[in-house]
């Protein structure tokens, strides 16, 4: 027993360099590990903390009944601030917020095109999110905006065939991008589908109020 004892000191004192490299790696890794959770978790309170006060800037802008001119500053101030957040915190649980937010105001700028990249930019990496599909329909408004309806309408469609809670307000939307396609046939079953899929809601009532219009 005295021996085996000594032959397995002898055996770590030969290999004490490797032993402790190794046991050196293993605690610097935990210590990294360790640095970058909390790194990580102060890095989501920090975007999180930013999108609260833009977003409650914002807000105050608006009770505040400020003109035009004041209010596009305020959007074009949050549309940097939002931007900021994205490129220096994009692994926060925030990223998805801030993008929608910033597509959001980039829209309400009339920024068509910047609002259509961060649509796409949300849904490109956060597909399954519970937004997705508001995003996708602010993202056919955008395109609808631009003149480009038949790629509103593709938008809408995707939704209908995903989420069905919002399947009257979009195909209101696709049967309104119809309309201005001049595509009376397609505008009618667009509406006439409203009428099905939410008899009693508002949707409903608007879409029967187009229909008598095209009849």
């Amino acid at each position: 027993m005295k021996e085996a004892t000594l032959q397995t000191i002898r055996t770590l004192n030969k290999y004490k360099v490797y032993i402790g490299t190794g046991i050196g790696v293993a605690i610097a890794i935990t210590a990294g590990v360790t640095f970058f959770v909390t790194q990580k978790v102060q890095k989501t309170e920090s975007a999180w903390q930013a999108l609260w006060k833009i977003n409650n800037d914002l807000a105050a802008v608006s009770q505040q009944g400020r003109v035009e001119k004041d209010r596009n500053a305020a959007l074009s101030t949050a549309a940097e601030a939002y931007k900021h957040v994205r490129n220096t915190m994009s692994s926060s649980s925030a990223s998805p917020w801030v993008l929608f937010q910033l597509g959001n105001v980039c829209y309400s700028l009339k920024n068509y095109d910047e609002a259509i990249r961060a649509y796409n930019d949300f849904l490109e990496k956060y597909s399954g999110h519970p937004l997705a599909s508001v995003v996708k329909q602010s993202l056919g408004y955008a395109y609808e905006e631009k003149g480009q309806f038949q790629e509103a309408v593709r938008q809408f469609d995707e939704i209908l065939a995903q989420n069905n809670f919002l399947g009257a307000q979009v195909k209101w939307d696709a049967g309104r991008c119809y309309e201005k396609l001049n595509q009376t046939s397609d505008a009618v079953n667009a509406y006439t589908k409203v009428i099905e899929l939410s008899p009693n809601s508002n949707w409903a009532t608007m879409a029967q109020y187009r229909l008598s219009a095209l009849k």
